[in-house]
């Protein structure tokens, strides 16, 4: 069956999605993605195929379309099951980020069509940043437009709960389990008190920033630590 897709590479229709990192053909936390599939496609009364077909054709997609790196994305709709997989570039920069003046809504789930998400992307892009901090009604960090946040403030690595509004990420589940993140609201007021942060997300992994506007924080030895402890969390498992 031939799928329309929109100019994002999604399928024309309102469904949930997962964006998986492989390294030489072997996903990353394929079980984390596939579990928040699961549970979103519940709570959406969305059907998907059973893992046996998913796994199947994942893993012909993948012996088929092999990169050193590549960008894996499962989509979901209603009598809909779309797999793409294309190379993807490393992130070598630190990110600059700017501030989104409205207040965007969160979502628990991964959902397209992801329109106003990419246009707050290039926004971001227009002014010179690389993406823009989110804000709740009650003024509290939430998360960028495709990635979450932790952050150093005080001398402790923190992330915003999900009840502020945001993706409960993959990355950042890792984070809070694994490497001792530490989850409470952070208020913008707190904003000046940021020592060092990073974004979250599957594809970049955990990538350091540099600026929150015009103020430079810096990537120092405990950004550096955590970096690593992040990372190695998250090696490349092949599905076989």
């Amino acid at each position: 069956m031939t799928i329309e897709l929109d100019s994002y590479g999604f399928p024309i229709a309102s469904g949930i999605f997962e964006t998986i990192k492989t390294v030489d053909g072997a996903p990353i936390a394929l079980a984390r993605h596939m579990r928040r599939v699961v549970t979103s496609a519940k709570e959406l009364s969305i059907s998907i195929p059973d893992e046996e077909s998913i796994r199947r054709e994942l893993s012909e997609v993948l012996a088929a379309e092999n990169f050193p790196v590549g960008r894996l994305r499962l989509s979901f709709a209603e009598n809909i099951f779309h797999i793409s997989h294309s190379a993807y570039e490393e992130l070598q920069e630190p990110a600059r980020l700017n501030f989104f003046s409205e207040t965007v809504p969160g979502s628990i789930h991964k959902r397209f069509p992801y329109n106003d998400r990419f246009a707050i992307l290039e926004a971001a892009r227009d002014e010179g940043f690389d993406d823009s901090i989110l804000f709740n009604a009650k003024n509290e960090i939430t998360e960028t437009a495709v990635a979450n946040l932790v952050f150093l403030i005080n001398g402790a690595w923190v992330t915003p709960p999900i009840s502020a509004g945001l993706l409960p990420g993959v990355v950042r589940a890792v984070a809070i389990e694994e490497c001792g993140i530490g989850v409470r609201a952070i208020h913008i007021s707190e904003i000046p008190e940021i020592q060092s942060g990073f974004m979250l997300s599957s594809l970049r992994i955990a990538q350091p920033i540099a600026f929150i506007g015009d103020m430079k924080i810096e990537i120092g030895e405990s950004s550096r630590e955590l970096e690593a402890q992040i990372r190695a969390h998250l090696q490349p498992v092949s599905i076989g």
